[in-house]
């Protein structure tokens, strides 16, 4: 089968606006969004796969031709001479602000209908996301970490007819897969009323002790009325690694040496770390200031995670598994989060899709599988891998009222496809 091709990757309309003038300070960078025009346009054809074509898709799919482009545009960024001078780390996060200021990524139908600080940050997330896990890898001579869907999770995207115009508030939802996390979660709601939310979470795999980056940016009318972000712990005394919060107390020394924290409720407390920077913006400078960390806090996450080992200890998974709990079940009690969506949707359609899309928890087997191994395979990324279980480990669940069985150590997505499988039988824990 022809590979589609990407069209009208480079297109310009009115001035060209390229990375050849090196990197910009970040401060009112998001105004120059305003003209929409001025954006390099980043779309595809639709091919024949997609998200209802099953996890073991191999067809090129939209998400990956535009993965793809970005890293191209990546890597000719990176060679820009106003790069040069800078680390890994901070170019990766430059590359990424510049990027998000002048590519259209086309990843989300609402883009075009939410202010321009949300295209921004949208933009920020999905470039850093595709960069940071993948093609870094790649010039390295190692294997490429980032999952773009359709390949291991058969539900890649939201429902359609969340996002029709006749909706009193739309809802859409990409996601993405890595080694070390199961998702990256990138949510855009806009309600007829002005209100539009933009929210990231980042779930790692409990085999990992990774914290869970989250991040909200909320408008209303236009304006952006709240932001918050932070690396939630996931340890059972609630304690980020020492590094994390050293790299956190810097950027918010750096970005918000002044800014007035909004308190947090009493539940945020219980899976908040004391690092969480959440305010109300007063200007666009508080506006540009919080994308600006929150890229940057973002590219450290991504380096620092792949410091971090797979947990073979089953007391230990158990320790981060209740973590994951706990940060699942007091978000599950957000009642602000709820009532917009009790509002639009109904109470059914707000519990199930802040459990199951916003806020989940990682699926484990109630029992330990008898069938281990499928006799086909699954290519990704061009390499093939045998469809198989890999080890497992038994983890209290409080949630679930007992043991379930799940993941341990390094997997293959060969071994992620075996899981999804027998997760999709009655062996799947309630």
């Amino acid at each position: 089968m022809a590979r589609p091709q990407v069209h009208s990757v480079l297109a310009r309309r009115g001035t060209r606006v390229g990375l050849t003038r090196g990197p910009r300070t970040l401060p009112g960078s998001y105004q120059r969004l305003g003209d929409s025009s001025r954006r390099r346009r980043l779309a595809s054809r639709p091919s024949s796969g997609g998200p209802g074509a099953g996890p073991e898709t191999t067809t090129t799919s939209e998400s990956q031709l535009v993965h793809d482009e970005v890293g191209r545009l990546v890597d000719a960024a990176v060679r820009e001479s106003g790069y040069g001078a800078l680390s890994p780390g901070e170019r990766r996060a430059r590359v990424a602000l510049d990027l998000a200021s002048e590519v259209d990524l086309r990843t989300h139908r609402l883009l075009p209908d939410v202010n321009e600080s949300f295209v921004l940050l949208a933009n920020v997330v999905e470039v850093m996301w595709r960069s940071g896990f993948d093609f870094d890898l790649a010039a390295a001579g190692r294997t490429p970490d980032f999952y773009a869907y359709p390949t291991i999770h058969p539900h890649a995207e939201s429902d359609p007819a969340l996002v029709e115009p006749a909706k009193r508030m739309r809802l859409e939802n990409k996601e993405y897969q890595t080694s070390r996390f199961r998702r990256l979660h990138l949510e855009l709601a806009a309600r007829e009323d002005g209100l539009q939310v933009a929210r990231a979470v980042m779930f790692p795999r409990v085999r990992y002790d990774i914290p869970i980056f989250a991040l909200d940016m909320v408008s209303v009318n236009g304006r952006v009325t709240f932001v918050i972000v932070d690396c939630s712990p996931v340890t059972r005394d609630g304690v980020l690694p020492e590094v994390y919060t050293q790299a956190m107390a810097q950027l918010r020394r750096k970005h918000f040496a002044e800014a007035d924290m909004v308190p947090l409720p009493e539940w945020a407390d219980q899976i908040l770390s004391p690092l969480c920077v959440c305010l109300r913006p007063r200007s666009d400078e508080d506006v540009s200031a919080f994308i600006g960390y929150c890229a940057e806090l973002l590219n450290f996450h991504i380096e620092c995670s792949s410091c971090f080992s797979a947990s073979r200890e089953e007391s230990a998974m158990t320790e981060t598994y209740r973590a994951h709990e706990r940060y699942a079940k007091h978000q599950w009690g957000n009642q602000k989060t709820r009532s917009v969506l009790e509002a639009s949707f109904g109470a059914n359609f707000a519990d199930s899709y802040m459990r199951q899309t916003l806020f989940d928890v990682e699926p484990g087997l109630g029992s330990r599988p008898s069938v281990t191994d499928f006799e086909d395979e699954v290519v990704l990324n061009g390499a093939v891998h045998p469809v198989s279980t890999g080890p497992l480990a038994r983890v209290d669940s409080e949630l679930r009222g007992g043991s379930i069985w799940v993941p341990k150590g390094n997997w293959t997505p060969g071994e992620e496809v075996a899981m999804l499988r027998l997760l999709n039988t009655h062996n799947h824990a309630p």
